[in-house]
């Protein structure tokens, strides 16, 4: 497909999309014509450069190279992205023809570009991977770091989001089965400086992101406190999640246990005796960590989160304030659910010819009840069948989030299969509705009779309804719509 049937695709849908909105409509919306026609692929088909190996699922699509200004050529995986040097600092390599000045750019421009239209292979040929780990790194390690490894991660289908900073990585990331192991060699011998990442698999497998993001962030885990007033090197205790099992079992009174997640999160699941903070933010979550643990620097502090990075700094913060015993969850709920899933496959194949009664008998407790939420496509994936929470709409047992698909709206809130029918996947707001009727007609208009335009997708131009705090806060905005 050339370049200019391309554009004239984009003009035409952007025409189109005009064309169906009055100016009543328009107004009564608050759409501005400028910004009304929001039209994005499902899935693009082309590539606009190709450096370094190219992906395998790629080649019928790749558009012809001459249409397309070409970056750099990446560097040859034969040369080391990374060193750990004999003062302990790492050092990152610098690729190669592109000026230290010209590098942020050219990483925005990877990062909007080809990685996000590289065709990848089926979601069930993936697993899914969470791995972090503090390192200090200098303001230029990070750019390049992000430059190579949103070359390298393409040339293995490599999916997912990772988060690099000047106190280390944190990564969620999707990989084919089939290249896990090529995955963890290429870290093991390009990223050596990471030598205390542990790779968290999660219990499901299947793709659980689209595209590969590599962001800069200042911070890996946002709490607003600066780095220099205590040491992240002072970690608490780490507990494999069989000690963790076995330690908190064993207790014959209800330990101090905090979850360090928030409060839509511990919602749909979390340890027993957790004691679970109403919070929408990491920072609120320290705050009331001080808050618990006042007066207590003798006492067994335990904490959990979902892949352990928050609780790495959480225990590193209260150690420096004098607390002897802070133990947290290895691999954090993840790690958990996947421990419990393994013993319980063992117990299958161990009771294979037993009564329903002696099976019973053996089952595999779990002291954690319900879901783990995960921060991708998937929203949690259950590790016991509890089901702790209630629609947010009706109020029936459910623990299953999704957003509202009015975009604008976007609201995360726990809706059962009922009311998500009833209200076309939306809040249940009637503005909602109408907007996702209208979108999807629109939809139906495109297919039906432009099929030159299939696989571009109409979206409502306007601003998002809600800030952060109050897009989690489902039950105090279905409140006030309901007032």
């Amino acid at each position: 497909m050339s370049l200019f049937i391309r554009h004239a695709r984009t003009s035409l849908s952007l025409a189109l999309h005009r064309a169906t909105l009055s100016q009543a409509q328009l107004s009564a919306r608050r759409i501005s014509p400028s910004t009304t026609a929001l039209f994005s692929r499902f899935q693009s088909t082309v590539s606009t450069f190709q450096p370094g190996e190219p992906s395998a699922f790629e080649d019928e699509f790749s558009a012809p190279p001459k249409l397309y200004r070409k970056l750099p050529q990446c560097d040859p995986l034969t040369t080391r992205r990374s060193t750990a040097l004999k003062d302990g600092t790492a050092q990152v390599a610098h690729p190669q023809h592109i000026r230290a000045s010209s590098l942020q750019e050219v990483n925005a421009k990877l990062m909007r570009d080809y990685v996000q239209r590289t065709p990848h292979p089926p979601s069930e040929y993936y697993i899914t991977l969470s791995f972090y780990q503090f390192r200090p790194l200098s303001e230029m390690d990070v750019l390049r770091m992000q430059y190579f490894l949103l070359n390298d991660l393409r040339a293995m289908d490599v999916v997912g989001r990772i988060y690099v900073s000047t106190e280390g990585m944190n990564a969620q990331i999707s990989c084919p089965k089939n290249r896990e192991e090529e995955f963890k060699t290429y870290f093991a011998e390009h990223w050596s400086v990471f030598d205390k990442i542990r790779f968290n698999r999660a219990m499901s497998e299947g793709k659980a992101f689209k595209k590969l993001h590599v962001r800069v962030k200042r911070q890996l885990v946002s709490d607003g406190i600066d780095n220099s007033s205590f040491d992240i090197t002072d970690q608490p205790i780490y507990l494999t999640p069989e000690e963790w099992h076995s330690e908190l079992s064993s207790l014959t009174k209800p330990p101090i246990l905090i979850d360090m997640r928030n409060h839509y999160e511990s919602s749909i699941g979390h340890f027993e005796h957790a004691i679970r903070p109403d919070v929408t933010t990491f920072k609120e979550n320290v705050d009331a960590m001080f808050e618990i643990c006042e007066g207590k620097e003798d006492q067994d502090i335990y904490m959990y989160c979902t892949g352990g990075i928050r609780c790495t700094r959480s225990g590193a913060l209260l150690r420096s304030k004098g607390f002897k015993s802070v133990k947290m969850l290895q691999g954090g709920v993840t790690a958990y659910g996947r421990y419990i899933q393994e013993r319980r496959q063992e117990e299958v194949e161990r009771v294979k010819g037993e009564s329903e009664t002696e099976k019973k008998a053996k089952e595999v407790h779990s002291i954690y009840k319900g879901k783990n939420f995960t921060f991708d496509k998937r929203l949690g994936e259950p590790i016991t069948e509890d089901v702790l929470a209630k629609c947010h709409l009706c109020g029936s047992a459910c623990d299953t989030y999704h957003n509202c698909s009015n975009m604008a709206c976007n609201l995360l809130m726990i809706s059962c299969p009922t009311c998500r029918t009833k209200h076309e996947g939306t809040c249940g707001s009637s503005s909602c509705v109408d907007m996702v009727k209208d979108i999807r007609a629109k939809q139906r208009t495109i297919d039906e009779k432009h099929p030159e335009l299939r696989g571009m997708k109409a979206r409502p131009g306007v601003q998002p309804f809600h800030n952060h705090r109050m897009r989690v806060r489902p039950d105090v905005v279905l409140s006030n719509v309901r007032s």
